[in-house]
């Protein structure tokens, strides 16, 4: 999907003349390519966290190296190639289209966020300020749009997830949360049914990681596992 979708993109096609599902199809598609890693990453770091498997930590390790290099590609690959050419590139939008901004800074602070998981230092630093400031661009650009827009919900939901696991600021995360939520929520009743379907869906996101933040703070020694959408 992302072989195809890069076609689409040297053709040269605007930001804002890429359809809805075509957007997302390039989101998911790199999403899917990253989770993977994501999810190797955690499963050999577990691993080298525990006695049994310390006769192959060198292995582990080496391993873990290599899944790194794949997710600092990636990264890469998707801000130079991706959200630089729709925003600021070849590809950005005729006019000035917030949703299209949105969509792609928020795109850009994910994957720096999805960096700063994974090291430690002045590497994590610089990942973690990168999606900080993709995050805040696309944030202040998101009040131009609806308070029930599924994309600028969307950003709410993983920039609140960013201060939560990232900042271990986790007043700031449950108030960005809850304030998305409670200002969305008093305007359900003006969308149709496909709008409030897709927005319901992020709310219900946003509740649940405020339900989960919550009783983190009544037990410190609780894990949470937080939820985000591409």
């Amino acid at each position: 999907m992302v072989k195809y979708m890069t076609q689409i993109i040297n053709l040269g096609v605007k930001a804002s003349e890429l359809s809805v599902e075509e957007r997302n199809l390039l989101s998911v598609g790199y999403k899917n390519m990253m989770s993977v890693r994501r999810t190797a990453f955690r499963t050999v770091q577990s691993w080298s966290e525990q006695p049994d498997y310390a006769a192959s930590a060198d292995h582990n390790n080496a391993y873990k190296e290599t899944i790194s290099q794949e997710v600092f590609s990636l990264i890469k690959e998707v801000c130079e190639q991706v959200v630089d050419k729709f925003v600021t590139g070849a590809n950005k939008a005729d006019a000035e289209d917030a949703e299209v901004t949105v969509f792609f800074k928020k795109m850009e602070g994910d994957y720096n966020r999805y960096g700063a998981e994974i090291t430690i230092g002045a590497a994590r630093d610089a990942y973690k300020n990168a999606a900080r400031e993709a995050y805040g661009k696309a944030q202040e650009t998101a009040k131009e749009l609806p308070s029930t827009n599924p994309i600028r919900l969307g950003l709410a939901l993983n920039f609140s997830v960013f201060h939560y696991e990232i900042c271990d600021a986790k007043q700031e995360a449950s108030h960005l949360a809850k304030d998305a939520f409670d200002t969305a929520i008093d305007h359900l009743d003006t969308l149709g049914d496909d709008e409030y379907k897709d927005s319901t869906l992020i709310m219900q996101l946003l509740k649940d990681n405020l339900t989960l933040w919550n009783e983190d703070v009544a037990d410190e020694e609780g894990d949470v596992e937080v939820q985000d959408i591409e």
